[in-house]
């Protein structure tokens, strides 16, 4: 990574993350440190994907519109990073930050915790329908405001990078909600536009996982979203605990495997034959994670899908506690 530019305001100086952490007690600064995690992108990811596996098929296209929306905020973060190239506070204050992590990878405008969370929190409290509408926001905005400034009190993002990831992220939100009335596809096309972006410009921050991620939900929705999935939650536990974990086992490819050679666009882009390997694997590995309720259908009627539904609290696809070691009802077989 080369040096990176500095941003001289008020808004980017470390200064601030230094006053804040010092000015709370340590019981808060080490909840904040757990609060964070709630905004990982494995963890986003992993809400979003659990959401639609288990959601109600009446409520799939609003569920793959999360997913549409945690892709395209991978694609902005990652090419604006990559862009922008701005150090991070831990690296560029003096006297160093003494309770920042010594290193930390990658770029610090904008906050991709922010953003993930501003995005993916948002979008599930207009979406979902779990309690009341004020209880979803209130939640939501706890977590949107929570994650942010957690960057900032561990030093690891300016104040600047947090409140420009929120706004980017509830922004992506809005588009979403404008462009997705009929269907999925257009948030995955712009994903894709967004992503092919940030790479012709330099942006070297997860690029790859982007465009990979971006296509295989162009692909595959469009071919899925008028067709009916029933599938029980064991089958999509199942099917689902093998799908998930390809998206961790391409990214650690990417750190163990060396590929030479590649080729050059308009002679002016080079696209590594590495690149190529990882974005199909990405492509294959997320349009999978949307294929899983149709796929798993299939599954329904296998021994193992039976023996896991009889011992797990399902009822049919959705989560019920009351359906512990019972045989599902022919109802509950086709029952969302």
């Amino acid at each position: 990574m080369s040096e990176g530019r500095d941003l001289p305001t008020v808004l980017f100086d470390p200064e601030v993350n230094r006053s804040i952490n010092e000015a709370l007690p340590r019981a808060v600064v080490e909840a904040f440190g757990v609060i964070t995690t709630l905004g990982d992108g494995a963890t986003l990811v992993a809400v979003a994907a659990l959401l639609y596996w288990f959601g109600a098929a009446e409520d799939r296209h609003d569920r793959a519109m999360v997913l549409a929306i945690a892709v395209t905020t991978l694609a902005l973060v990652a090419g604006l990073k990559g862009i922008l190239e701005v150090q991070r506070p831990l690296y560029a204050a003096e006297p160093p930050l003494a309770f920042a992590p010594e290193t930390y990878p990658g770029w610090s405008t904008p906050s991709a915790h922010a953003m993930g969370a501003a995005s993916v929190y948002g979008a599930l409290a207009v979406v979902t329908n779990v309690g009341k509408r004020w209880q979803r926001y209130a939640v939501a905005a706890a977590l949107i405001v929570a994650i942010p400034f957690s960057r900032v009190v561990l030093g690891v993002h300016y104040v600047g990078d947090v409140i420009l990831g929120v706004a980017l992220g509830l922004a992506l939100v809005a588009v979403a909600l404008r462009i997705t009335n009929r269907s999925v596809t257009p948030m995955f096309a712009l994903s894709l536009a967004i992503a092919v972006g940030a790479f012709l410009l330099g942006s070297e921050e997860y690029t790859t996982m982007a465009i990979g991620a971006s296509l295989g939900g162009l692909v595959t929705w469009p071919l899925l979203e008028d067709r009916n999935a029933e599938p029980l939650g064991a089958s999509v536990l199942a099917l689902g605990l093998f799908v998930l974990p390809l998206l961790a086992v391409v990214r650690l490819l990417d750190l163990l495997i060396a590929v030479e050679g590649g080729f050059v666009i308009a002679e002016t882009v080079t696209v590594s034959l590495l690149a190529i390997l990882e974005t199909v694997g990405f492509a294959v590995a997320f349009g999978g994670a949307i294929a899983v309720p149709f796929v798993a259908t299939r599954f329904n009627d296998s021994r193992v899908t039976r023996t896991l539904q009889t011992a797990l609290p399902f009822s049919g696809r959705t989560v019920d506690a009351d359906a512990v070691g019972e045989e599902p009802t022919p109802e509950e077989r086709t029952d969302d």
